[in-house]
C-alpha cells in the first residue's frame, strides 16, 4: 500500500494552471493547505466533490460534507480513503504569446492589390471556472499548463487553443481593417482598436472551457515588405501623397494672391 498523505499542498510552479497532487491515499484528518489565488478540487470515485479556497482545511465529515458521506468513520478518523486532488492556479498568466499559423490574404481595397499579412501578439489568461476547466480539458491527466514543458503533462492549453486564436484572427482581422477604413500602411495606429475587436471574437471559445482573457493584444501586423506588389503600392501611396501636397500648396498660393 502506498504512503498515506497527512498534508496536501501545492508543489507545482507558477506557470501551471492545474496541478494534480501525486498522492491519492489520505486519511480523514488530513490537512489541506490552499494558498492565496488557488482553489483545490477533490475527486472521489470519478466524481468532482468539494472545492476549497485559500486556507488550511481538515478533512472532517462536518467540514467536508460531500467527501464525508463517502468515508467510513468507524476507526476514529484514521480511515484511509482514495481520492484525487487538483490545485487550480487562479493568478493571471501574463504575456502569453500567440500568432497566426499562416499568412492572411488581404486585397487592398483602394488599389485592388493582393497582399499576404500575418499577425502576432500577447494575451493575459486566467481561470474563471475551475470545475469547468478541470472537467472539460484536463480529464485524467496530471495537470495542464500553457506550453508543452509542464511537469509531464500530455497536453497544453497552447496546443488546444492555437487553432481557435489563429482561425478567429484570420477570419475577422481583414474584415475589421476594411470595416474601419484603415489604411494598411497606417495599421500600427489602429492596433489597440483591432485588439479589442479580436478579443470579442475569441473570448467566448475560452470561456466555454472555464478560462477568460483579461487582455488581448495585437502587437504586430507583419506586412510583406519584400513583395513587389507591396513595394508598388507604397510607391503609388507616395506619389499620391506628393500630388496632394502639391495641390494643397497651389491652393495656398492662390489664396494668398487674392
Amino acid at each position: 500500500m502506498s504512503k498515506i498523505a497527512d498534508i496536501i499542498k501545492y508543489e507545482g510552479d507558477n506557470s501551471t494552471f492545474i496541478w494534480k497532487h501525486p498522492c491519492e491515499d489520505f486519511n480523514s484528518l488530513t490537512q489541506l493547505i490552499v494558498r492565496e489565488s488557488q482553489e483545490a478540487i477533490f475527486f472521489m470515485n470519478g466524481q468532482a466533490l468539494d472545492m476549497f479556497g485559500a486556507g488550511r482545511h481538515t478533512l472532517e465529515t462536518q467540514n467536508v460534507p460531500k467527501i464525508g458521506k463517502f468515508l467510513n468513520r468507524t476507526t476514529g478518523g484514521d480511515t484511509p480513503f482514495h481520492c484525487e486532488v487538483y490545485f487550480i492556479n487562479k493568478t493571471v498568466q501574463m504575456a502569453i504569446k500567440w500568432g497566426t499559423d499562416s499568412k492572411i490574404r488581404f486585397i487592398e481595397p483602394s488599389m485592388g492589390i493582393p497582399l499576404e499579412i500575418g499577425a502576432c501578439g500577447e494575451m493575459n489568461l486566467e481561470v474563471c471556472d475551475s470545475r469547468k476547466l478541470l472537467l472539460k480539458l484536463v480529464g485524467s491527466m496530471n495537470g495542464i499548463a500553457w506550453g508543452d514543458s509542464g511537469a509531464g503533462f500530455t497536453k497544453s492549453i497552447q496546443h488546444c487553443f492555437r487553432p481557435l486564436i489563429s482561425t478567429a484572427v484570420k477570419a475577422h482581422l481583414v474584415s475589421s481593417i476594411k470595416a474601419q477604413n484603415i489604411d494598411i500602411l497606417e495599421i500600427d495606429e489602429n492596433l489597440e482598436m483591432l485588439s479589442k475587436t479580436m478579443l470579442g471574437r475569441i473570448i467566448g471559445g475560452f470561456e466555454e472551457y472555464g478560462l477568460t482573457i483579461p487582455q488581448f493584444y495585437i502587437t504586430n501586423i507583419a506586412l510583406p515588405e519584400n513583395d513587389p506588389n507591396f513595394k508598388r503600392m507604397k510607391e503609388l501611396y507616395t506619389v499620391s501623397f506628393q500630388t496632394r501636397m502639391i495641390q494643397a500648396d497651389a491652393l495656398v498660393k492662390t489664396a494668398n494672391c487674392k
